[in-house]
């Protein structure tokens, strides 16, 4: 008969045993799941105790299902046995658990009195004493019940009980070398328990600007570059023993934001509004940008994103943009140079011949600059006279050469006027022969 069937066997004797006892704790009914559907972990830290009716060990026993995940709320029954014999070999701090909701319940494990006469005999060929701690499943079938077990070695007064070692703290940092407002991992995952000890239990961090945290795995930003931070892991394994680890975490600038700005019109004339544009400026990586500011050149200023501005004074004027990101960090453009012109309208004069020494001008392609508009067509013929119109077409006729000569030369000026205050004017001038 294999162990675990001695086991299952030896229970039904307890089981039976206990309804002819008046002192004994009665087994509680089965119910519940059973090995079938159900896979039951036993471990005891430290295995290793001292037979001197104090020392202790505490029992976990995990619980897991079918899908591979934790089972809660299974009820257990838990026992004692020495040499396969069911019996109360020192005590229990509890007979019946329940899983919580990670799966696991834990009993504690006290050492019986040390035997009087020195009696140990052998524990897996060392001197001491064998306890098997059995956890079964309690189900509608106690014969399908899978009990499972952990064995637990009493030692006599006088063997060393290797004590558990401290765990090792170990982790690493990604990005090793951050910038300002970086997401900064810290992963702990290959730090190691300890001799003696089944897991870590606490993971604590200080990062060195007077933040914290919790857990194998963290994250943290530092908001002050240019300074080196001391960031310390302290974990603590399920023996309650503690190490830490710490690494020094310098913290760069961090990238500059760039500005960069267009400007509407390219060609701006004095009075115009002028249209500037920064929202092709960037951030540094991982920062943002939340200030924008701008300089002129006439001694204005602007802020925003977007910004107007009018020159009243016709010139080449440098614009400078500065952005800052939310670290606090900025960036100044080289400066850009728009060259505000005086906004004249522009003369555009056309001569046509009409017979003998009439001619025609035609100042209808003239245009003015911006939102003005031309008002007058000032129609200067060459010959001292002129004429003054709103009409940008006009004709005229030349009085007849003068023998010898056979033609006569002239020169035609057409000067254009807008509606601005005080008017611009813009000028255009042909030569025209006649007849």
């Amino acid at each position: 008969m294999n162990a675990l069937k001695i086991l299952a066997a030896a229970l039904s004797v307890v089981a039976l045993a206990a309804c002819a006892q008046h002192d004994a704790e009665e087994a509680p009914p089965l119910s519940g799941p059973s090995g079938l559907s159900l896979s039951v972990t036993v471990s005891a830290i430290p295995d290793t105790i001292n037979f001197d009716g104090g020392s202790q060990a505490s029992v976990r026993i995990s619980a897991v299902g079918p899908d591979g995940r934790p089972r809660s709320a299974v009820s257990l029954r838990v026992d004692m046995f020495v040499n396969g014999v069911p019996q109360d070999f020192g005590t229990l701090s509890a007979r019946t658990v329940v899983t919580n909701a990670d799966g696991i319940a834990t009993v504690v494990y006290t050492a019986p009195p040390t035997p009087p006469g020195s009696n140990f005999g052998t524990c897996n060929g060392l001197s001491g004493t064998c306890v098997e701690i059995v956890a079964t499943p309690t189900g509608t079938a106690f014969d399908a019940a899978n009990p499972q077990s952990v064995r637990i070695r009493l030692v006599p007064p006088g063997v060393i009980v290797p004590p558990g070692s401290t765990p090792t703290a170990r982790f690493t940092i990604s990005p090793p070398a951050p910038a300002l407002n970086d997401t900064v991992t810290f992963d702990a995952t290959t730090s190691l328990p300890g001799t003696g000890a089944a897991r870590i239990v606490s993971y604590d961090w200080t990062f060195g600007d007077g933040a914290t945290g919790t857990g194998q795995v963290v994250t943290h930003t530092f908001t002050t570059a240019g300074v080196s931070n001391r960031v310390t892991l302290t974990i603590t394994n399920d023996l309650g023993l503690s190490a830490s680890s710490t690494q020094v975490v310098p913290v760069g600038t961090g990238a500059l934001p760039s500005p960069v700005f267009t400007t509407s019109p390219s060609n701006p004339v004095v009075g115009q509004t002028v249209f500037f544009n920064a929202a092709q400026s960037t951030p540094g990586a991982g920062h943002t940008i939340v200030s924008y500011r701008w300089t002129f050149g006439d001694g204005a200023t602007g802020a925003g994103v977007t910004a107007t501005h009018p020159y009243a004074i016709a010139g080449t004027y440098n614009v400078q943009l500065t952005v800052v990101d939310e670290a606090g960090q900025s960036a100044t453009s080289g400066g850009t140079s728009l060259v505000v012109g005086l906004g004249n309208p522009t003369a555009v004069l056309q001569l046509i011949k009409t017979g003998g020494t009439s001619i025609q001008a035609d100042g209808s392609a003239s245009t003015a600059n911006g939102t003005s508009r031309i008002v007058t067509y000032t129609f200067i013929w060459g010959d001292n006279t002129q004429d003054v119109s709103t009409n940008p077409v006009m004709s005229h006729t030349y009085p007849a050469p003068v023998a010898p000569a056979l033609t006569t030369t002239f020169t035609v000026t057409l000067r254009v006027t807008d509606n601005n205050v005080p008017p611009r004017t813009g000028t255009a001038s042909q030569t025209i022969t006649v007849p």
